[in-house]
């Protein structure tokens, strides 16, 4: 399927208007305004609105056949693409509708979220993805909001007793957390006034906001946190995408319009043209021509709770704001004062308290000079890519001996001074090649201080990943033709590699490096390995920090930044040996102090460990299958559990035998769950990217699933590789046999059962069996019986029990693993009475297969839901805690 909504297929602003405009024609909108209009009751609004949001989401979308619209727990409406179809693409879209409300008072849009966060709860405890994107409407207006910004009152001490509709009455503590949240100071779409084409834009308006929302790269995940440390850079990326006449707006200006976002101040000056929300309206009965929705959606992205000091506090940055405006460079990725300073500490603490005044100190990605600006040095070289770089960082480190521009990855790198002895044939200046010469011959040390570049060479954004314009390197080249992997693709790893082979060509041998670097490189794995051994048997890691990215400007809050410190070692060491040491680091964070002064502070330490690839709990759990080659010739090649891809070259093969097939991305924590990277089909996966479930490694394959899947990743953590689990423990068996239950009801385990012409896996010409089914086929005979389902009855003629019934049938389980077989079963019995039914109007379920696997029997449970779905998503928690806990126990990850 395709969709030109999707983050992967973006498409023009106005071509994006004209698909919504055809799907939303103006004879639809105006049956709209005239139910508004004529709207005496709330239900009245509610069946205008459901009517409009079905035209555009399923009566005239091509890809209707994969959405469905329908209103659990009494919801005004909920729009959901299907599950089934696709495992990436999140869109679920809550609606609540009132008659009679004044959305552009904050009190009314308290109203209508309280109500929506008490039914997100529903969601929430019944084990439901949550919503995505939010929208609450009268009769005259509506607003959108970004779902996760309100995940957070989930957990909260509120009256969830009472019916969500009477929240705004009875939850008194929701309603005023709600109306301090600057996240509801949203800009309502008003229908009300104007003639219909001003009344029609709006309507357009509202639907591009959704679909912003939608698209975004990191819409309900990422959040970026707001700091004087991080306002620049996020002022950078606001510049970049508000204004549709950019060169008409002077940099006062646009500070001042950013700061009356960010902070939501209720000023009646400041606000966007309720008939146009691509004007904002300025004092004076000015306006500006910006892009709404991307307004909108950007601010979205950051929670903008702050006390007055907090704003005070930001608003005195409004002069660097204002310079950064003129003499900013798109693409710099900013390093905060904060942990420059902090950077400092650190090198202080490896190289010397006085290393500034003894140390030759290169700056090799200088940027405009954020790490140096607030020190002097004795020796100091500063070296930036962007020749205009050199102008923004001008006044600061006026004691270096040398600033210059400076390609680090290409130019010189073809040098060495043994053949190339004459400083005037170097692009480095005259000085600083003979400082290095100096510098060698005298054993002194010289530090290497920068924050390089982030991303690939083949793959260079200039959204602050890497540096604009740098480009596939020598570098690159000499780190592939000299065994350091996949990893030569990265920028940074290329900074270490370029540092290595300077200090060969001038005979250093008192080196330092001081790096902030993407973390990841230190949990190993098979892309970083060869780079690992490499650098590691010549450098010795001394220090290092572990920061949340989302510190810095423009950069997600999901994984980690280190600043570490290095030192060439005298003596290389083996470079298997080398990935033998399991580093230990600070875990910071910067905050206010009283009196609004920026800090760090500790808040814990975290293991590393390197994780080869024979030591990789991915690689594990398909070693057995090294010796099994022959294929199936036909069988289901899936993207989801019941939808058959459409690609013509599919990845995945399913061999012989075959149980199914588990895609398994990477083998860190963060992709087994964030990115839908570890999932299970009965067929084949169309994504591959995995491995097939064999008999002879099912036990390991589960082990592999329930590990990925149960772990909760967080921005310190998502980056950590599984290592293979401690066979040897008394704990081993018993959690094999918890990873086997785990294995069969966590969401990301698509098996089910086919009755289709094209597919056999049994000796019944039609029948693709689901080996994972955990019943006894006699107690499936006994409910058909019972509930005088000829059907399934029929089905069971000739068959075998499945395997995983037979696994369970020869094991004995813990408590936690026994109550979940209990309630499922309990599940499947208290569903199948709705079967007859469901088996005639939605055949794509495949519910007529006596083996019908829990995915099946979950969407059989959203259309008539059982009372024990409840306790069984109960101990299945309790079990996935269980398992969570034993990870670390048998080692797969070091806490």
């Amino acid at each position: 399927m395709t969709n030109i909504f999707e983050s992967g297929n973006k498409i023009s602003e106005k071509k994006q208007r004209k698909e919504i405009r055809k799907r939303l024609p103006q004879k639809i909108v105006k049956t709209l305004f005239l139910s508004l209009k004529d709207a005496t009751v709330e239900k009245d609004v509610e069946n205008a609105w459901r009517k409009l949001f079905s035209s555009y989401y399923i009566d005239n979308n091509p890809e209707r056949e994969f959405y469905h619209f329908d209103s659990p727990y009494d919801t005004d409406g909920f729009i959901a693409m299907d599950e089934t179809v696709t495992l990436l693409f999140a869109f679920r879209l809550l609606l609540e509708f009132k008659n009679g409300t004044d959305l552009t008072k904050k009190y009314d849009r308290a109203r209508i979220t309280a109500q929506i966060v008490h039914y997100m709860k529903k969601f929430s405890d019944n084990g439901e993805k949550l919503p995505t994107v939010l929208v609450g409407a009268d009769e005259n207006q509506a607003f959108v909001l970004l779902a996760s910004n309100f995940y957070k009152y989930l957990d909260g001490d509120y009256n969830w007793d009472c019916p969500p509709s009477a929240a705004y009455k009875e939850d008194s503590k929701l309603m005023f957390d709600l109306q301090d949240d600057a996240n509801l100071s949203v800009y309502p779409f008003q229908f009300s006034n104007g003639n219909f084409q001003q009344k029609y834009q709006s309507i357009l308006d509202l639907f591009e906001s959704i679909e912003s929302i939608i698209q975004a790269d990191d819409q309900a995940i990422f959040k970026i946190k707001v700091s004087p440390a991080t306002i620049v850079g996020m002022f950078d990326e606001f510049s970049d995408i508000a204004y549709r006449l950019p060169e008409k707006v002077k940099p006062a200006d646009s500070v001042n319009f950013f700061f009356q976002m960010l902070t939501a101040d209720d000023n009646e000056e400041y606000y966007f043209l309720p008939s146009n929300h691509n004007k904002f309206h300025l004092p004076g009965d000015k306006s500006i021509d910006v892009y709404g929705a991307k307004l909108e959606t950007f601010f979205n992205h950051y929670d903008r709770n702050f006390s007055p000091k907090e704003i005070d506090l930001l608003k005195a940055i409004a002069d660097r704001l204002i310079e950064a405006t003129e003499r900013r460079m798109k693409g710099d990725f900013w390093t905060p004062t904060v942990w420059a300073n902090r950077a400092d500490e650190i090198l202080a603490e490896s190289f010397g308290d006085n290393y500034k005044n003894e140390a030759l100190v290169w700056d090799c990605a200088a940027g405009v000079r954020n790490l140096t600006r607030e020190r002097q040095y004795k020796d100091l070289y500063i070296s930036t890519y962007h020749e205009g770089e050199i102008q923004l960082g001008e006044g600061y480190n006026p004691e270096a001996k040398g600033v210059f521009q400076y390609d680090f990855l290409n130019d010189d790198v073809d040098l060495n001074p043994i053949d190339n002895p004459d400083p005037n044939k170097w692009k480095m200046p005259n000085i600083l090649f003979n400082e290095l010469i100096d510098f060698g011959k005298n054993d002194k040390l010289v530090i290497f201080y920068t924050n390089p570049p982030y991303g690939t060479a083949n793959n260079v954004n200039a959204d602050g990943s890497s540096k604009k314009g740098i480009s596939k390197s020598l570098m690159n080249k000499r780190m592939k033709d000299s065994g350091f992997g996949q990893a030569s693709q990265q920028l940074y790893a290329q900074f270490f590699a370029r540092v290595l082979k300077i200090a060969h060509d001038f005979n250093l041998r008192q080196v330092g490096i001081g790096f902030f670097t993407n973390a990841r490189f230190f949990s190993g794995g098979v892309y970083w390995e060869k780079f690992n051994k490499e650098i590691f048997s010549q450098l010795k890691f001394i220090k290092g920090n572990y920061l949340n990215a989302g510190e810095f400007s423009g950069t997600s809050n999901t994984w980690p930044i280190t600043f570490s410190t290095y030192k060439l070692r005298k003596n290389s060491i083996d470079k298997q040996d080398a990935l033998n040491f399991s580093p230990s680091f600070t875990v910071e964070e910067s905050y206010m102090d009283k009196n609004l002064n920026l800090k760090i502070k500790e808040t814990g330490i975290h293991k590393t460990v390197f994780v080869s690839k024979a030591q990789s709990l991915s690689q594990w759990a398909k070693d057995p299958l090294n010796n099994s080659t022959k294929m199936l010739t036909s069988y289901p090649q899936l993207s989801s559990a019941l939808n058959v891809a459409k690609g013509k070259n599919p990845s995945g093969k399913l061999l012989e035998n075959s149980l199914g097939y588990m895609v398994n991305n990477s083998n860190n924590v963060g992709e087994g769950t964030w990115n839908g990277g570890v999932w299970i089909v009965s067929g084949s996966a169309y994504k591959g990217h995995g491995f097939n479930v064999l008999p002879n490694n099912f036990e390991r394959a589960c082990v592999n699933f329930a590990a990925r899947r149960s772990v909760i990743p967080t921005w310190i953590n998502a980056q950590d590789n599984f290592s293979l689990p401690n066979i040897s423990s008394p704990l081993y068996l018993e959690f094999v046999n918890d990873a086997i239950i785990y294995t069969l009801f966590d969401n990301a385990s698509y098996q089910a059962a086919y009755r289709n012409q094209q597919w056999t896996n049994t000796t019944i010409t039609g029948k693709w069996a689901n080996q994972w089914f955990f019943m006894e086929m006699d107690e499936m005979s006994k409910l058909a019986n019972l509930y005088n389902n000829r059907i399934i009855y029929n089905d069971l003629r000739g068959d075998q029990e499945r395997f995983v019934y037979k696994e369970i049938a020869k094991r004995s389980f813990s408590k936690e693993a026994q109550d979940v077989l209990k309630n499922a079963r309990t599940v499947v019995t208290q569903t199948f009475p709705a079967r007859k039914q469901v088996i005639d109007d939605s055949p794509e379920l495949y519910l007529d297969a006596w083996d019908a696997g829990w995915f099946q029997i979950k969407q059989l449970n959203k259309l008539m839901p059982v009372s024990s779905y409840a306790e069984f998503s109960k101990s299945f928690k309790s079990l996935k805690t269980k398992i969570a806990n034993n990870i670390y126990e048998l080692n797969m990850l070091t806490r």
